[in-house]
Protein backbone atom coordinates (compact mmCIF):
# COMPACT_ATOMS: atom_id res chain seq x y z
CA UNK A 1 0.00 0.00 0.00
CA UNK A 2 2.79 2.40 0.94
CA UNK A 3 4.69 1.58 -2.26
CA UNK A 4 1.69 2.38 -4.41
CA UNK A 5 1.11 5.63 -2.54
CA UNK A 6 4.72 6.73 -3.02
CA UNK A 7 4.53 5.80 -6.72
CA UNK A 8 1.37 7.85 -7.16
CA UNK A 9 3.04 10.77 -5.38
CA UNK A 10 6.07 10.42 -7.67
CA UNK A 11 3.84 10.56 -10.75
CA UNK A 12 1.96 13.57 -9.40
CA UNK A 13 5.20 15.33 -8.41
CA UNK A 14 6.72 14.79 -11.85
CA UNK A 15 3.81 16.02 -13.89
CA UNK A 16 2.79 18.88 -11.60
CA UNK A 17 6.40 20.05 -11.65
CA UNK A 18 6.70 19.71 -15.43
CA UNK A 19 3.56 21.61 -16.32
CA UNK A 20 4.43 24.74 -14.35
CA UNK A 21 8.22 24.64 -14.01
CA UNK A 22 8.82 27.25 -16.70
CA UNK A 23 6.06 29.53 -15.41
CA UNK A 24 7.35 29.18 -11.86
CA UNK A 25 10.88 29.97 -13.00
CA UNK A 26 9.66 33.27 -14.44
CA UNK A 27 7.72 33.98 -11.24
CA UNK A 28 10.67 33.17 -8.99
CA UNK A 29 13.16 35.14 -11.08
CA UNK A 30 10.89 38.19 -11.07
CA UNK A 31 10.23 37.86 -7.34
CA UNK A 32 13.91 37.41 -6.52
CA UNK A 33 14.87 40.58 -8.38
CA UNK A 34 11.86 42.39 -6.90
CA UNK A 35 13.36 41.93 -3.43
CA UNK A 36 15.38 45.02 -4.39
CA UNK A 37 12.81 46.69 -6.64
CA UNK A 38 13.18 50.10 -5.01
CA UNK A 39 16.96 49.89 -5.24
CA UNK A 40 16.73 49.00 -8.94
CA UNK A 41 14.29 51.87 -9.47
CA UNK A 42 16.80 54.20 -7.85
CA UNK A 43 19.66 52.90 -10.03
CA UNK A 44 17.55 53.33 -13.17
CA UNK A 45 16.69 56.97 -12.33
CA UNK A 46 20.00 58.89 -12.33
CA UNK A 47 18.15 62.18 -11.68
CA UNK A 48 17.76 61.00 -8.07
CA UNK A 49 21.45 60.34 -7.52
CA UNK A 50 22.48 63.99 -7.05
CA UNK A 51 19.46 65.43 -5.24
CA UNK A 52 20.14 68.65 -3.41
CA UNK A 53 18.96 68.76 0.22
CA UNK A 54 15.71 70.56 0.79
CA UNK A 55 12.09 70.28 1.96
CA UNK A 56 9.71 67.63 0.64
CA UNK A 57 7.24 69.06 -1.87
CA UNK A 58 4.19 66.94 -1.04
CA UNK A 59 1.68 69.61 -2.10
CA UNK A 60 3.35 70.09 -5.47
CA UNK A 61 3.46 66.32 -5.96
CA UNK A 62 -0.28 66.07 -5.19
CA UNK A 63 -0.99 68.81 -7.75
CA UNK A 64 0.98 66.90 -10.39
CA UNK A 65 -0.89 63.71 -9.58
CA UNK A 66 -4.27 65.47 -9.81
CA UNK A 67 -3.32 66.80 -13.25
CA UNK A 68 -2.39 63.32 -14.41
CA UNK A 69 -5.56 61.72 -12.99
CA UNK A 70 -8.16 64.51 -12.97
CA UNK A 71 -11.12 62.18 -12.37
CA UNK A 72 -9.60 60.06 -9.61
CA UNK A 73 -11.47 60.16 -6.32
CA UNK A 74 -8.58 58.83 -4.21
CA UNK A 75 -4.88 59.63 -4.41
CA UNK A 76 -1.98 57.94 -2.61
CA UNK A 77 1.39 59.58 -2.01
CA UNK A 78 4.39 57.77 -0.52
CA UNK A 79 6.85 60.23 1.08
CA UNK A 80 10.58 59.66 0.50
CA UNK A 81 12.10 56.84 2.51
CA UNK A 82 15.53 55.42 3.20
CA UNK A 83 15.10 53.04 0.25
CA UNK A 84 13.45 55.47 -2.16
CA UNK A 85 14.25 59.22 -2.21
CA UNK A 86 11.40 60.03 -4.64
CA UNK A 87 7.74 60.70 -3.89
CA UNK A 88 5.63 57.86 -5.25
CA UNK A 89 2.18 58.68 -6.60
CA UNK A 90 -0.35 55.89 -6.85
CA UNK A 91 -3.89 56.00 -8.22
CA UNK A 92 -6.18 53.00 -8.11
CA UNK A 93 -9.80 53.26 -9.17
CA UNK A 94 -12.06 50.24 -9.87
CA UNK A 95 -12.38 49.73 -13.61
CA UNK A 96 -9.46 52.03 -14.46
CA UNK A 97 -5.80 51.23 -15.16
CA UNK A 98 -3.55 51.59 -12.15
CA UNK A 99 -1.20 54.57 -12.37
CA UNK A 100 2.10 54.46 -10.49
CA UNK A 101 4.59 57.30 -10.96
CA UNK A 102 7.73 58.74 -9.37
CA UNK A 103 7.81 62.45 -8.53
CA UNK A 104 10.71 64.74 -7.74
CA UNK A 105 10.76 65.33 -3.95
CA UNK A 106 12.01 68.91 -4.36
CA UNK A 107 9.46 70.32 -6.82
CA UNK A 108 6.87 67.56 -7.29
CA UNK A 109 7.46 67.28 -11.04
CA UNK A 110 7.21 63.97 -12.85
CA UNK A 111 10.44 61.99 -13.07
CA UNK A 112 10.79 60.41 -16.54
CA UNK A 113 9.29 56.93 -16.27
CA UNK A 114 11.36 53.79 -16.43
CA UNK A 115 10.47 50.10 -16.40
CA UNK A 116 12.47 49.92 -13.19
CA UNK A 117 12.32 47.30 -10.50
CA UNK A 118 8.53 47.52 -10.71
CA UNK A 119 8.78 45.60 -14.01
CA UNK A 120 10.08 42.54 -12.17
CA UNK A 121 7.50 42.98 -9.40
CA UNK A 122 4.66 42.93 -11.94
CA UNK A 123 6.30 40.02 -13.77
CA UNK A 124 6.31 38.18 -10.46
CA UNK A 125 2.61 38.44 -9.69
CA UNK A 126 0.91 38.54 -13.10
CA UNK A 127 3.59 37.77 -15.71
CA UNK A 128 3.01 41.23 -17.23
CA UNK A 129 -0.33 40.00 -18.60
CA UNK A 130 -2.99 41.55 -16.35
CA UNK A 131 -5.82 39.64 -14.73
CA UNK A 132 -5.33 36.40 -16.72
CA UNK A 133 -1.75 36.38 -15.52
CA UNK A 134 -2.90 36.74 -11.90
CA UNK A 135 -4.99 33.60 -12.24
CA UNK A 136 -2.17 31.74 -13.98
CA UNK A 137 0.27 32.70 -11.21
CA UNK A 138 -2.25 31.54 -8.60
CA UNK A 139 -2.64 28.19 -10.34
CA UNK A 140 1.14 27.84 -10.57
CA UNK A 141 1.46 28.63 -6.87
CA UNK A 142 -1.04 25.93 -5.90
CA UNK A 143 0.70 23.39 -8.12
CA UNK A 144 4.03 24.36 -6.58
CA UNK A 145 2.63 23.62 -3.13
CA UNK A 146 1.52 20.25 -4.48
CA UNK A 147 4.95 19.57 -5.99
CA UNK A 148 6.74 20.52 -2.75
CA UNK A 149 4.59 18.28 -0.55
CA UNK A 150 4.79 15.31 -2.90
CA UNK A 151 8.54 15.90 -3.31
CA UNK A 152 9.08 15.54 0.44
CA UNK A 153 7.02 12.32 0.42
CA UNK A 154 8.84 10.61 -2.43
CA UNK A 155 12.37 11.68 -1.44
CA UNK A 156 12.81 9.68 1.74
CA UNK A 157 16.55 10.48 1.82
CA UNK A 158 16.00 14.14 1.04
CA UNK A 159 17.96 15.51 4.00
CA UNK A 160 20.79 13.03 3.52
CA UNK A 161 21.00 13.98 -0.16
CA UNK A 162 21.39 17.61 0.91
CA UNK A 163 25.05 16.84 1.65
CA UNK A 164 25.66 15.11 -1.70
CA UNK A 165 26.61 17.18 -4.73
CA UNK A 166 28.54 15.61 -7.59
CA UNK A 167 28.89 18.15 -10.42
CA UNK A 168 31.81 16.18 -11.84
CA UNK A 169 29.42 13.35 -12.69
CA UNK A 170 27.76 15.45 -15.37
CA UNK A 171 24.41 14.78 -16.97
CA UNK A 172 21.30 13.86 -15.04
CA UNK A 173 23.17 12.94 -11.83
CA UNK A 174 24.61 16.45 -11.44
CA UNK A 175 21.28 18.10 -12.24
CA UNK A 176 19.45 15.88 -9.74
CA UNK A 177 22.00 16.60 -7.00
CA UNK A 178 21.59 20.32 -7.64
CA UNK A 179 17.81 19.97 -7.46
CA UNK A 180 17.94 18.10 -4.15
CA UNK A 181 20.48 20.49 -2.64
CA UNK A 182 18.60 23.71 -3.45
CA UNK A 183 15.22 22.12 -2.76
CA UNK A 184 16.15 21.14 0.79
CA UNK A 185 18.07 24.36 1.42
CA UNK A 186 15.03 26.53 0.80
CA UNK A 187 12.20 24.09 1.57
CA UNK A 188 10.58 26.05 4.45
CA UNK A 189 10.99 29.29 2.50
CA UNK A 190 9.52 27.83 -0.68
CA UNK A 191 6.53 26.43 1.19
CA UNK A 192 5.93 29.79 2.86
CA UNK A 193 6.37 31.85 -0.29
CA UNK A 194 4.04 29.63 -2.35
CA UNK A 195 1.32 29.59 0.31
CA UNK A 196 1.44 33.31 1.09
CA UNK A 197 1.60 34.14 -2.62
CA UNK A 198 -1.73 32.39 -3.15
CA UNK A 199 -3.23 33.97 -0.01
CA UNK A 200 -2.37 37.54 -1.10
CA UNK A 201 -4.73 37.37 -4.09
CA UNK A 202 -7.41 35.42 -2.24
CA UNK A 203 -10.15 38.02 -2.81
CA UNK A 204 -9.37 37.93 -6.54
CA UNK A 205 -9.53 34.15 -6.80
CA UNK A 206 -12.50 33.71 -4.46
CA UNK A 207 -15.00 36.51 -5.10
CA UNK A 208 -18.05 34.76 -3.66
CA UNK A 209 -17.50 36.24 -0.18
CA UNK A 210 -17.50 39.81 -1.49
CA UNK A 211 -20.49 39.13 -3.71
CA UNK A 212 -22.57 37.55 -0.92
CA UNK A 213 -21.42 39.57 2.09
CA UNK A 214 -21.11 42.99 0.43
CA UNK A 215 -23.25 42.57 -2.71
CA UNK A 216 -20.18 43.12 -4.86
CA UNK A 217 -19.44 46.53 -3.31
CA UNK A 218 -15.63 46.60 -3.16
CA UNK A 219 -15.61 49.97 -1.38
CA UNK A 220 -17.70 48.57 1.49
CA UNK A 221 -15.48 45.49 1.59
CA UNK A 222 -12.26 47.50 1.93
CA UNK A 223 -13.88 49.83 4.45
CA UNK A 224 -14.72 46.85 6.64
CA UNK A 225 -11.17 45.56 6.31
CA UNK A 226 -9.49 48.86 7.16
CA UNK A 227 -11.67 49.59 10.18
CA UNK A 228 -11.87 53.26 9.15
CA UNK A 229 -15.32 54.42 7.93
CA UNK A 230 -15.30 56.53 4.78
CA UNK A 231 -16.83 60.03 5.11
CA UNK A 232 -20.23 60.71 3.60
CA UNK A 233 -20.00 62.78 0.44
CA UNK A 234 -21.49 66.29 0.60
CA UNK A 235 -21.76 66.69 -3.20
CA UNK A 236 -20.08 70.08 -3.32
CA UNK A 237 -16.48 71.04 -3.99
CA UNK A 238 -14.15 71.75 -1.06
CA UNK A 239 -13.62 75.38 -0.13
CA UNK A 240 -9.89 74.71 0.18
CA UNK A 241 -7.45 71.81 0.57
CA UNK A 242 -5.16 71.38 3.56
CA UNK A 243 -1.39 71.42 3.14
CA UNK A 244 -0.07 67.89 2.83
CA UNK A 245 3.33 69.06 4.06
CA UNK A 246 1.80 70.24 7.32
CA UNK A 247 -0.27 67.07 7.68
CA UNK A 248 2.83 64.94 7.08
CA UNK A 249 4.90 66.84 9.66
CA UNK A 250 2.13 66.51 12.25
CA UNK A 251 1.66 62.79 11.53
CA UNK A 252 5.38 62.09 11.93
CA UNK A 253 5.35 63.78 15.33
CA UNK A 254 2.23 61.96 16.52
CA UNK A 255 3.41 58.56 15.28
CA UNK A 256 6.98 59.02 16.45
CA UNK A 257 8.27 57.63 13.18
CA UNK A 258 7.96 57.74 9.39
CA UNK A 259 4.71 57.66 7.43
CA UNK A 260 4.23 54.95 4.82
CA UNK A 261 1.73 56.87 2.71
CA UNK A 262 -0.88 59.61 2.70
CA UNK A 263 -4.31 58.74 1.34
CA UNK A 264 -6.40 61.65 0.04
CA UNK A 265 -9.99 60.44 -0.28
CA UNK A 266 -12.92 62.29 -1.89
CA UNK A 267 -10.53 64.66 -3.64
CA UNK A 268 -13.29 66.65 -5.42
CA UNK A 269 -15.78 66.78 -2.56
CA UNK A 270 -16.09 68.88 0.60
CA UNK A 271 -15.81 65.62 2.58
CA UNK A 272 -12.15 65.31 1.53
CA UNK A 273 -10.16 63.35 4.12
CA UNK A 274 -6.45 62.73 4.54
CA UNK A 275 -5.21 59.53 6.21
CA UNK A 276 -1.62 58.90 7.32
CA UNK A 277 -0.54 55.27 7.77
CA UNK A 278 2.42 54.49 10.01
CA UNK A 279 5.34 52.92 8.20
CA UNK A 280 5.75 49.89 10.46
CA UNK A 281 9.00 48.80 8.83
CA UNK A 282 9.88 46.78 11.93
CA UNK A 283 6.65 44.78 11.78
CA UNK A 284 5.96 41.93 9.39
CA UNK A 285 2.34 43.02 9.07
CA UNK A 286 3.23 46.67 8.46
CA UNK A 287 1.90 49.72 10.25
CA UNK A 288 -1.03 49.35 12.64
CA UNK A 289 -1.84 53.01 13.29
CA UNK A 290 -3.74 55.28 10.92
CA UNK A 291 -4.30 58.97 11.67
CA UNK A 292 -7.28 60.81 10.18
CA UNK A 293 -7.21 64.51 9.21
CA UNK A 294 -9.81 66.86 7.80
CA UNK A 295 -8.90 67.49 4.19
CA UNK A 296 -9.98 71.13 4.12
CA UNK A 297 -8.27 72.66 7.14
CA UNK A 298 -5.93 69.80 8.15
CA UNK A 299 -7.07 69.51 11.75
CA UNK A 300 -6.53 66.14 13.44
CA UNK A 301 -9.74 64.12 13.76
CA UNK A 302 -8.39 61.09 15.56
CA UNK A 303 -6.98 57.64 15.09
CA UNK A 304 -8.87 54.90 13.29
CA UNK A 305 -9.73 51.65 15.02
CA UNK A 306 -7.35 48.74 14.66
CA UNK A 307 -8.22 46.42 11.76
CA UNK A 308 -10.05 43.18 12.60
CA UNK A 309 -7.94 40.21 13.70
CA UNK A 310 -8.67 38.36 10.47
CA UNK A 311 -7.33 41.23 8.41
CA UNK A 312 -4.24 41.55 10.60
CA UNK A 313 -3.60 37.86 9.98
CA UNK A 314 -3.89 38.51 6.26
CA UNK A 315 -1.53 41.47 6.60
CA UNK A 316 0.98 39.28 8.43
CA UNK A 317 0.91 36.60 5.71
CA UNK A 318 1.10 39.27 3.03
CA UNK A 319 4.01 40.93 4.85
CA UNK A 320 5.92 37.65 4.97
CA UNK A 321 5.67 37.46 1.20
CA UNK A 322 6.32 41.11 0.34
CA UNK A 323 9.43 41.41 2.61
CA UNK A 324 9.03 45.10 3.48
CA UNK A 325 10.33 44.50 7.01
CA UNK A 326 13.63 43.79 8.68
CA UNK A 327 15.94 45.89 6.53
CA UNK A 328 18.54 44.87 3.98
CA UNK A 329 19.59 41.68 5.80
CA UNK A 330 16.14 40.10 5.42
CA UNK A 331 15.91 41.19 1.78
CA UNK A 332 19.28 39.58 1.07
CA UNK A 333 18.09 36.39 2.76
CA UNK A 334 14.98 36.36 0.57
CA UNK A 335 17.12 37.12 -2.48
CA UNK A 336 19.46 34.18 -1.86
CA UNK A 337 16.63 31.77 -1.07
CA UNK A 338 14.75 33.00 -4.13
CA UNK A 339 17.85 32.35 -6.24
CA UNK A 340 17.98 28.85 -4.73
CA UNK A 341 14.35 28.43 -5.83
CA UNK A 342 15.31 29.43 -9.37
CA UNK A 343 18.06 26.80 -9.37
CA UNK A 344 15.67 24.19 -7.93
CA UNK A 345 13.15 24.82 -10.72
CA UNK A 346 15.81 24.96 -13.44
CA UNK A 347 17.39 21.67 -12.36
CA UNK A 348 13.95 20.04 -12.00
CA UNK A 349 13.11 20.87 -15.61
CA UNK A 350 16.52 19.67 -16.79
CA UNK A 351 16.23 16.42 -14.83
CA UNK A 352 12.89 15.74 -16.49
CA UNK A 353 14.36 16.36 -19.95
CA UNK A 354 17.53 14.33 -19.42
CA UNK A 355 15.56 11.43 -18.00
CA UNK A 356 13.46 11.14 -21.14
CA UNK A 357 16.22 11.80 -23.67
CA UNK A 358 16.85 8.17 -24.66
CA UNK A 359 13.14 7.36 -24.63
CA UNK A 360 12.41 10.18 -27.07
CA UNK A 361 15.25 9.18 -29.40
CA UNK A 362 14.18 5.52 -29.37
CA UNK A 363 10.60 6.49 -30.18
CA UNK A 364 11.63 8.66 -33.12
CA UNK A 365 10.59 11.91 -31.43
CA UNK A 366 13.93 13.59 -31.90
CA UNK A 367 12.61 16.80 -33.52
CA UNK A 368 9.74 17.40 -31.08
CA UNK A 369 11.89 16.54 -28.11
CA UNK A 370 14.62 18.83 -29.44
CA UNK A 371 12.17 21.72 -29.47
CA UNK A 372 11.29 21.07 -25.82
CA UNK A 373 14.99 21.03 -24.93
CA UNK A 374 15.54 24.30 -26.79
CA UNK A 375 12.61 25.98 -25.06
CA UNK A 376 13.99 24.82 -21.72
CA UNK A 377 17.29 26.53 -22.53
CA UNK A 378 15.40 29.65 -23.66
CA UNK A 379 13.53 29.94 -20.36
CA UNK A 380 16.31 29.05 -17.93
CA UNK A 381 19.23 30.74 -19.69
CA UNK A 382 17.28 33.29 -21.73
CA UNK A 383 15.34 35.04 -18.96
CA UNK A 384 18.41 36.10 -16.95
CA UNK A 385 19.96 37.42 -20.17
CA UNK A 386 16.78 39.38 -20.96
CA UNK A 387 16.73 40.83 -17.43
CA UNK A 388 20.28 42.16 -17.79
CA UNK A 389 19.40 43.51 -21.25
CA UNK A 390 16.66 45.62 -19.65
CA UNK A 391 19.28 47.28 -17.42
CA UNK A 392 21.51 47.89 -20.42
CA UNK A 393 18.60 49.43 -22.32
CA UNK A 394 18.01 51.82 -19.42
CA UNK A 395 21.51 53.22 -19.81
CA UNK A 396 21.70 53.16 -23.62
CA UNK A 397 18.33 54.54 -24.73
CA UNK A 398 18.15 58.34 -25.26
CA UNK A 399 16.74 60.26 -22.30
CA UNK A 400 14.25 62.14 -24.49
CA UNK A 401 12.90 59.03 -26.18
CA UNK A 402 9.10 58.92 -26.17
CA UNK A 403 7.63 55.99 -24.21
CA UNK A 404 11.11 55.19 -22.94
CA UNK A 405 9.83 52.83 -20.22
CA UNK A 406 7.97 50.81 -22.86
CA UNK A 407 11.12 50.55 -24.95
CA UNK A 408 13.00 49.24 -21.93
CA UNK A 409 10.33 46.58 -21.37
CA UNK A 410 10.31 45.70 -25.08
CA UNK A 411 14.07 45.15 -24.93
CA UNK A 412 13.44 42.43 -22.34
CA UNK A 413 11.01 40.59 -24.62
CA UNK A 414 13.13 41.11 -27.74
CA UNK A 415 16.28 39.67 -26.16
CA UNK A 416 14.29 36.79 -24.69
CA UNK A 417 12.91 35.98 -28.15
CA UNK A 418 16.40 36.14 -29.66
CA UNK A 419 17.64 33.81 -26.92
CA UNK A 420 14.90 31.30 -27.81
CA UNK A 421 15.80 31.44 -31.51
CA UNK A 422 19.49 31.03 -30.68
CA UNK A 423 18.73 28.02 -28.46
CA UNK A 424 16.90 26.31 -31.34
CA UNK A 425 19.68 27.05 -33.83
CA UNK A 426 22.55 25.99 -31.55
CA UNK A 427 20.94 22.96 -29.94
CA UNK A 428 22.49 20.38 -32.28
CA UNK A 429 25.92 21.86 -31.71
CA UNK A 430 25.33 21.43 -27.99
CA UNK A 431 26.36 25.03 -27.27
CA UNK A 432 23.24 27.10 -26.32
CA UNK A 433 23.83 26.84 -22.57
CA UNK A 434 27.40 28.05 -22.93
CA UNK A 435 26.49 30.84 -25.35
CA UNK A 436 23.64 32.32 -23.33
CA UNK A 437 25.30 31.94 -19.94
CA UNK A 438 28.52 33.44 -21.34
CA UNK A 439 26.69 36.41 -22.84
CA UNK A 440 24.85 37.04 -19.57
CA UNK A 441 28.17 36.92 -17.70
CA UNK A 442 29.77 39.40 -20.10
CA UNK A 443 26.86 41.86 -19.85
CA UNK A 444 26.78 41.66 -16.05
CA UNK A 445 30.52 42.18 -15.62
CA UNK A 446 30.45 45.08 -18.12
CA UNK A 447 27.35 46.72 -16.58
CA UNK A 448 29.31 48.82 -14.02
CA UNK A 449 31.59 49.93 -16.88
CA UNK A 450 28.58 50.98 -18.96
CA UNK A 451 27.18 52.79 -15.94
CA UNK A 452 30.42 54.72 -15.50
CA UNK A 453 30.54 55.68 -19.19
CA UNK A 454 26.93 56.85 -19.43
CA UNK A 455 26.49 58.29 -15.91
CA UNK A 456 29.93 59.33 -14.57
CA UNK A 457 28.42 60.81 -11.40
CA UNK A 458 26.89 57.40 -10.63
CA UNK A 459 30.00 55.33 -11.35
CA UNK A 460 31.41 52.93 -8.81
CA UNK A 461 34.28 55.23 -7.69
CA UNK A 462 31.93 58.22 -7.45
CA UNK A 463 29.36 56.18 -5.51
CA UNK A 464 31.99 55.02 -3.04
CA UNK A 465 33.17 58.61 -2.57
CA UNK A 466 29.55 59.73 -1.98
CA UNK A 467 28.87 56.79 0.35
CA UNK A 468 25.95 55.82 -1.87
CA UNK A 469 25.94 52.17 -0.88
CA UNK A 470 22.85 51.32 -2.93
CA UNK A 471 24.64 52.12 -6.19
CA UNK A 472 27.78 50.44 -4.91
CA UNK A 473 25.78 47.34 -4.00
CA UNK A 474 24.16 47.04 -7.42
CA UNK A 475 27.50 47.34 -9.24
CA UNK A 476 29.12 44.84 -6.86
CA UNK A 477 26.20 42.42 -7.21
CA UNK A 478 26.45 42.68 -11.00
CA UNK A 479 30.13 41.71 -10.78
CA UNK A 480 29.42 38.77 -8.47
CA UNK A 481 26.55 37.43 -10.55
CA UNK A 482 28.62 37.91 -13.70
CA UNK A 483 31.35 35.63 -12.37
CA UNK A 484 28.67 33.13 -11.31
CA UNK A 485 27.28 32.98 -14.83
CA UNK A 486 30.82 32.78 -16.19
CA UNK A 487 31.30 29.62 -14.09
CA UNK A 488 28.06 28.21 -15.51
CA UNK A 489 29.30 28.95 -19.02
CA UNK A 490 32.61 27.22 -18.28
CA UNK A 491 30.81 24.28 -16.71
CA UNK A 492 28.80 23.83 -19.91
CA UNK A 493 31.89 24.28 -22.06
CA UNK A 494 33.56 21.04 -20.92
CA UNK A 495 33.86 18.66 -23.87
CA UNK A 496 31.07 16.12 -23.92
CA UNK A 497 33.50 13.43 -24.99
CA UNK A 498 35.14 13.60 -21.56
CA UNK A 499 31.80 13.01 -19.87
CA UNK A 500 31.10 10.13 -22.23
CA UNK A 501 34.57 8.69 -21.61
CA UNK A 502 33.99 8.92 -17.86
CA UNK A 503 30.63 7.21 -18.32
CA UNK A 504 32.26 4.42 -20.37
CA UNK A 505 34.95 4.03 -17.73
CA UNK A 506 32.35 3.71 -14.98
CA UNK A 507 30.36 1.24 -17.08
CA UNK A 508 33.45 -0.85 -17.81
CA UNK A 509 34.38 -0.84 -14.14
CA UNK A 510 30.89 -1.96 -13.18
CA UNK A 511 31.01 -4.67 -15.83
CA UNK A 512 34.37 -5.97 -14.61
CA UNK A 513 33.06 -6.17 -11.06
CA UNK A 514 30.02 -8.04 -12.30
CA UNK A 515 32.19 -10.53 -14.22
CA UNK A 516 34.48 -11.44 -11.31
CA UNK A 517 32.08 -13.86 -9.57
CA UNK A 518 31.55 -15.71 -12.84
CA UNK A 519 35.30 -16.01 -13.31
CA UNK A 520 35.68 -17.46 -9.84
CA UNK A 521 32.86 -19.93 -10.42
CA UNK A 522 34.45 -21.04 -13.67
Amino acid sequence: MRGRFVQSMAWLHTWAGLIVSWVLFAIFLGGTLACFDKELDYWMRPVLHQLAPGPIAMDAAAATLREMAPHAETLYLNPPSTRDPSIRGFVFEPGEPTMYVALNPRDGTLIPPTAGGNFFFILHYNLQSGTPGVYLVGLAGMLMLLALVTGVIIHRRVFKDFFVFRPQSGGQRAWLDGHNLTGVLGLPFHLMIAYTGVIIMMSTYMTAGVEIGYHGDLAAYYEALSGAPHPVEQHRPPSRVASLNEVLDDAVQRLGGPVQYLEIAHVHDASITISALASGNDEVAGGRRTLIYDGTDGHFRGESASPPAAYRTYQFLSGLHRVQFGGAAIRWLYFLLGAAGCVMLATAAQVWIEKRHRQAVAAGLRSGYGLVRALNVAVIAGMPLASVALLWANRMLPDNLAARADWEAQSFYAVWLLAAIWAVLRLRAGKPWRDLFGTTAALLIALPVLNALTEPLSSLPASIADHDWVLVGIDATAFALGFGFAWLAWFNTRPRKNLRRDARTRAASASSHADRPRERSA
